[in-house]
């Protein structure tokens, strides 16, 4: 039967006998479960809410992606997934026009961390449920796919960086040999100095000389093993061990500096990590929290733990960040510094991306900075959506959203 037919049936149903009926009803069951299988095998995520988010239909691949098996008909969508709260305006008049859609990238904890491009699409005013007008969210992951892309940014701009690196230190390391090689061999005549006072003088100077370039060649080489991406030799490490050997290293400095630190780090739950690679992270975070504060200021050391996180935050009270320069201190050579190389937060965001561990600033002028940085747990914790107590969890979380939005 062709749709003609089925609409001229449609025309004549309060006349139709009860066989027309049953052909009709049967027709339209194929045609529904046809259509379903369809969207069922599509790789696209599928989902319809009303303007308050309550589900009316979903994929198989929607199911699958934002781990929604257990929930039912008619359940609110961002009970289950907190940050879908951003669609609870779609029937606001901008996009409360038949056909008319918007798109937004949004990031989700749940059923796991993805970043998620969600198009709203308004339904005819013919799919209304109880004068509500309908939505059709399609929904594809795409953390893959910004990973890459922001992987490949990093990966490029650390070569252009080692390649420049490369570059300066083979201009030095040559000159520097020639000179070693040079005093060397002045050294060698000394002995042809038959004053001994002269002669030990110009030893003397030649060994400071000789020591100098030492101590430069090493300075060469640890700066292109920091800049050469490593990849981490994972363990499971505690970073309150961690954090204790970088403070216990710094512990000079900081009284040079007259710099008080508050380590309110306690037992925290094992990550993966390399050692010497986050030691690292930590001694570049705290000495730039060292540079910018005056004698006698402060650095606050936190450390917290959800479900999928551990997380260290470095608070000071130092000189802080502008806004525009916040958005640059990742960029290589980019530094406020007079002598500085703008190299140390390039190389500390690198360190956390092979960790999977992410980097948080927020900063105020005058005020103080505070740097976030999260490790994923070893043991990671699923909430569980049937528990009565996970259930008060996401809706603290929904309260705490929608109080954001106001």
């Amino acid at each position: 039967m062709n749709d003609d037919g089925i609409k001229k049936l449609f025309e004549m149903v309060d006349v139709l006998d009860v066989t027309d009926l049953r052909i009709l009803v049967k027709h339209l069951w194929k045609q529904r479960e046809f259509f379903k299988k369809i969207l069922d095998i599509i790789r696209d995520s599928v989902v319809v809410v009303d303007g308050s988010g309550k589900i009316f239909y979903c994929n198989a691949p929607a199911r699958g992606l934002l781990g929604m098996e257990k929930m039912k008909r008619s359940d609110v969508l961002w009970k289950y997934i907190p940050e879908f709260i951003v669609f609870s305006d779609f029937d606001a008049a901008a996009v409360n026009v038949e056909n008319s859609f918007f798109s937004q990238e949004i990031k989700v904890s749940y059923p796991q961390k993805m970043i998620l491009d969600v198009t709203a699409t308004v339904m005819p005013d013919d799919y209304r449920d109880d004068d509500q007008r309908m939505f059709l969210l399609r929904v594809i992951d795409i953390t893959d796919e910004k990973m890459t892309s922001e992987k490949a940014l990093n990966d490029e701009k650390i070569s252009s960086v080692v390649l420049l690196a490369s570059g300066v230190a083979h201009e030095i390391g040559n000159p520097l040999n020639a000179i070693g090689l040079r005093l060397q061999l002045i050294q060698r005549q000394l002995t042809l100095i038959k004053d001994c006072d002269d002669r030990m003088k110009l030893e003397t100077s030649i060994g400071v000389c000789l020591g100098e370039i030492s101590r430069l060649d090493g300075i060469v080489k640890n700066f292109l093993h920091a800049i050469r991406p490593q990849k981490p030799k994972m363990d499971d490490i505690s970073l309150a061990s961690v954090l204790n050997d970088t403070l216990a290293l710094m512990e000079a400095e900081f009284k040079s500096l007259n710099v008080n630190v508050a380590n309110n780090v306690g037992q925290l739950p094992m990550v993966r990590g390399d050692f010497s690679q986050l030691k690292q992270v930590f001694f570049n975070v705290l000495k730039n929290s060292c540079e910018a504060i005056s004698s006698g200021g402060t650095i606050v050391i936190d450390g917290t733990v959800n479900d999928n996180d551990v997380i260290l935050t470095f608070t000071d009270n130092g000189v802080g960040i502008s806004c525009e320069v916040l958005d640059k201190i990742f960029q290589p050579y980019f530094s406020t510094k007079k002598e500085g190389n703008g190299l140390g937060m390039m190389i500390i965001e690198r360190i956390l991306r092979d960790h999977g561990a992410t980097i948080g600033v927020s900063s105020t002028e005058n005020v103080g900075t505070k740097i976030s940085v999260n490790f994923p747990r070893k043991d990671k914790c699923m909430p569980l959506l049937d528990s009565s107590g996970d259930e008060k969890l996401i809706e603290s979380r929904v309260l705490r959203l929608l109080k954001t939005k106001k």
